[in-house]
């Protein structure tokens, strides 16, 4: 008798996306997570004082409430304990001059806030939102299809036919510039253009990499009309949710549940896991592994049951530059010089394009940037359950840094490990945003610095701290993703299916890989 149906590996939000599928269908469900806490990338703990409820990496639930699994199961949700806060104020740059400009869903808020700085990018704005308009009913059910496919194809038609060929052609054209050329196209001040360039950074686009004007253009504008939502009470009140609905369709999740091998029978079939302890698990339908490709390939799985074309192919699968996590438990609110920034969830300091420009080239350089690009999250302005009184959370992401430096650019830190560079950059970081926020270091009560070495120990998907665990260029990413030919969770192993950001459509709370997966081995992929 088997242990289960399917065997889960890593309780990241798409792995538990599966599960909560399958065990609804009446699958026997287990997931296992090596850590004692679950969530992969999603969680939340008060890590710098007692009290202060910190975010650790994914914060912005946006992805996640536009995708089918919210669609499906937000009332189970919501009664397993999800509850969000969402900001009206979702995001703003600063600069140092002093000035500010955010983005708020009130359509003429935003567009008074742009026209401070250039009246002709307020109406380029307008045209940017009502294109947006026009093209997400069409763009966005795509991104949450397999690709390739049948569905896929249909839906590439059924765009080309609402928009004409020209027009579809315009929205490729779109897609494929790179962030500086998207905003360099459509707006004439520096401002209106550094305030969209950092949302390709939050992948591992820099200004100037072809293919990055996608995360820009989606998430600038469905913020604005949205709203940027979190989950009350931390992230990892997503995780319990899910792991509640799991648990409610009698799956089993199980954390300190390290998987050190992943079995095949003499046919080359993935049939179960060894974990670190001894213990053997049995799957009679298919094990799904919420782990890297290239983790998965090279640490779990027999390299002689594969082959060895797809095992070099793994190998070269990139990943792109390491992210540091810096949280502030604060004893007031941030003391920006600009008034106009102090309720935004997401604040960042570039400042401009160039020195993001500038930036990105030091930190694939494997150069400690002297400037990093700062996204700065303002959670507890909008949740005030993560943090007592009038004291505040600061959740500061850095991005990027290499995960293995070879030198500083700025000349001043020795390259060594990152036990001792991580207070020096993080100081560095504070030192950056101090013209900006002049006194926050006087508020500061407690802090937690997560270098990318810190991230990788916590989760092994996190190669080099690459928050997204693979690079999303366009040479593996859409159908390319992980790797030409395996787009769609299957692997050369059979029984052996992967998901995750290391899979299409790749990194962000977007729960699709799970939920695409699932469907497949609902409807009998776990046969093949």
């Amino acid at each position: 008798m088997h242990d289960a149906d399917v065997i889960v590996i890593g309780s990241g939000h798409n792995g538990l996306a599966s599960a909560m599928y399958l065990a609804r269908a009446g699958w026997k469900v287990v997931v296992l997570e090596q850590s004692a806490i679950s969530g992969g990338a999603a969680k939340s703990g008060e890590i710098t004082k007692p009290g202060f409820i910190h975010d650790l990496y994914a914060t912005n639930l946006g992805l996640f409430l536009g995708s089918p699994v919210y669609r499906d199961f937000s009332a189970q949700l919501a009664a397993s304990g999800l509850a969000l806060d969402v900001a009206s104020k979702p995001y703003a740059s600063v600069f140092p001059n002093g000035t500010a400009l955010s983005i708020d869903t009130d359509a003429q808020t935003t567009a008074s806030n742009i026209s401070a700085f250039s009246p002709q990018d307020a109406q380029s704005w307008q045209q940017l939102v009502e294109y947006f308009q026009r093209v997400a009913p069409y763009l966005f059910p795509l991104l949450q299809m397999p690709v390739p496919s049948l569905a896929f194809g249909r839906g590439i038609f059924r765009m080309a036919r609402s928009l004409g060929w020209v027009g579809a052609e315009e929205l490729l054209s779109l897609l494929l510039q790179s962030p500086r050329e998207f905003v360099e196209s459509r707006f004439v001040s520096r401002e209106m253009q550094a305030l969209l360039i950092p949302w390709g950074f939050h992948l591992d686009y820099g200004p100037d990499v072809s293919g990055g004007a996608t995360f820009p253009f989606l998430e600038s504008v469905a913020d604005h009309l949205n709203g940027m939502a979190i989950a009350h009470g931390g992230i990892s009140n997503l995780i319990h949710s899910m792991i509640r609905v799991i648990t409610d369709h009698k799956g089993q999740v199980e954390v300190n549940a390290r998987v050190e091998q992943i079995l095949t029978d003499n046919r080359g079939r993935a049939v179960g896991v060894r974990l670190a302890g001894g213990q053997t698990l049995t799957a009679k339908k298919a094990v799904l592994a919420n782990v890297n490709v290239r983790r998965l390939f090279e640490s779990l799985v027999d390299p002689t049951v594969v082959n060895h074309g797809y095992l070099n192919r793994v190998r070269r699968f990139r990943f792109g530059p390491g992210t540091m996590m810096i949280h502030l438990a604060l004893s007031g609110p941030v003391p920006w010089v600009s008034p106009d920034v102090a309720r935004s969830m997401y604040v960042h300091i570039g400042p401009y394009v160039d020195e993001v420009s500038r930036t990105y080239q030091q930190a694939v350089s494997r150069y400690l940037p002297d400037s990093p690009l700062l996204v700065v999250g303002q959670q507890s302005q909008w949740d005030r359950s993560r943090a007592p009184g009038r004291a505040h959370t600061l959740w500061i992401q850095v991005r990027a840094v290499p995960g293995h430096p070879v030198g500083d650019a700025a000349g001043t830190i020795a390259v060594g490990d990152w036990t001792q560079m991580g207070p020096l950059y993080a100081q560095r970081v504070l030192d950056k945003m101090e013209p900006y926020a002049p006194g926050l270091n006087n508020q500061i009560l407690g802090m937690t610095v997560m270098t990318p070495q810190d991230l990788e120990n916590d989760n092994p998907n996190l190669v080099a701290g690459d928050s997204i665990s693979g690079s999303h260029h366009l040479d593996q990413f859409y159908f390319l993703r992980p790797i030409p030919g395996w787009s769609r969770y299957r692997t050369p192993v059979p029984g052996l299916w992967v998901v995750g950001a290391s899979t299409w459509p790749g990194g962000g709370l977007n729960a699709v890989s799970g939920y695409l997966a699932a469907q497949a081995l609902l409807k009998g992929g776990w046969r093949h």
